[in-house]
């Protein structure tokens, strides 16, 4: 029963050096394994970012009782 799991999990096997990781200022970067395909169309402009729909956390911070 788990060992058709296990073969399967032995072939999909990567080394490290596969990985392209990318940061751009992220908590968690993004690892990519698959390499990057690219447009032969072109470089188009893209649209501008508009920050009128995102949304933004509130984060309160409690002051500790026990330093008061």
């Amino acid at each position: 029963m788990f060992w058709k799991k296990k073969k399967q999990q032995d072939g999909k096997k990567t080394t490290h050096e596969s990985y392209d990781v990318k940061y751009e200022n992220l908590a968690v970067p993004e690892v990519h394994t698959e390499p990057e395909v690219e447009d032969e169309e072109g470089e188009e402009e893209q649209d501008s970012i508009t920050y009128e729909s995102v949304a933004i956390p509130e984060i309160h911070i409690r002051k500790n009782k026990e330093l008061c």
